[in-house]
């Protein structure tokens, strides 16, 4: 259930950074600071998707 949840966030994100950065290279489109936490955001996510995706077990180890 993990591991399909990880691939919708994935797919999920994409989604939504393409909506929100395909603009970026059109002249005169200015770049606001929701656009910039958008991508912050889906990095980190990316990450943690990713890593639970390439984990065996697919959860994430606990620190002790």
């Amino acid at each position: 259930m993990e591991k399909l949840l990880s691939i919708t966030l994935i797919i999920g994100f994409l989604a939504v950074d393409f909506l929100f950065f395909h603009d970026i290279l059109k002249p005169g489109e200015h770049i606001t600071i929701a656009q910039y936490l958008t991508g912050a955001l889906s990095l980190l996510v990316f990450a943690v998707a990713a890593k639970t995706l390439a984990t065996p077990s697919g959860k994430l180890p606990k620190n002790s």
